[in-house]
């Protein structure tokens, strides 16, 4: 099984202890340290061998919030608080999960469990092999190659797959974030919170948005880093 470094960032000397507790119980976790605050676990962070953070949201100083904001790289994150008004903001930043203090042991192993579900997935993501995949829509099952497609559009409850073959994009239950984790990553794009787009695909970058022909699709300040990323490794 995969093994995940993790660190825990907590201004509460109690709930880091718990937490303590509990990742000593899942032996897929390697607890590298604990910090009482967001800047202390910059150093952890820089050394690059971290894979998920559990991360306290009202810290002082600075928020748990605006410490993941200031990440070029961002590990995986399980946002830990006692406050549920951050929830939609947390999951604006893709955290893997949102656990209420004070979190039941239950709660944290199924919330690790999808931690490591996504990074497995990420890591065993191909960067070469196949060139398609099959999509579940309403009434079918479509087989969809990779080169066909211009961008992914993320709706509340689905997923707009829009291709260069058909007028009509592919809808499908699955989230964006699903296709992010199985999109192989030197041929997709994050650019949104909306939208995953095909790298071959982009004609024009501009400071806040990207062309793909007569189609224009906002870049968030959020994915801007990964975007420059992308650009620098082409120039």
């Amino acid at each position: 099984m995969m093994t995940l470094n993790c660190l825990i960032i907590d201004d509460e000397p109690l709930a880091i202890e718990l937490l303590k507790e509990y990742t000593k119980k899942i032996p897929a976790l390697n607890l590298v340290a604990t910090c009482e605050g967001a800047l202390a676990a910059t150093e952890h962070l820089n050394k690059g061998n971290i894979d998920l953070i559990f991360l306290d949201i009202n810290m002082p100083d600075i928020t748990g919030i605006q410490f993941l904001k200031s990440l070029k790289h961002k590990p995986a994150v399980i946002f830990v608080t006692a406050y549920q008004e951050y929830a939609v903001e947390s999951y604006e930043l893709d955290a893997i999960d949102y656990l209420l203090k004070p979190i039941p042991f239950d709660r944290f192993f199924a919330a690790v469990n999808k931690a490591l579900e996504y990074l497995q997935s990420k890591k065993g993501k191909k960067e070469a092999g196949d060139d398609f995949f099959f999509v579940k829509t309403a009434h079918k099952i479509l087989k969809i190659a990779y080169d066909d497609i211009l961008y992914f559009e993320g709706l509340k409850d689905y997923t707009k797959i829009h291709l260069a073959s058909q007028k009509a994009p592919v809808v499908t239950l699955q989230s964006l974030k699903y296709f992010e984790t199985r999109m192989p990553q030197n041929q997709f794009l994050r650019i949104h919170r909306s939208y995953i787009v095909a790298i071959r695909k982009i004609q024009t970058i501009s400071r806040k948005t990207i062309h793909i022909g007569d189609l224009e699709l906002p870049c968030s300040e959020h994915y801007k880093d990964q975007l420059t990323q992308m650009v620098d490794a082409h120039l």
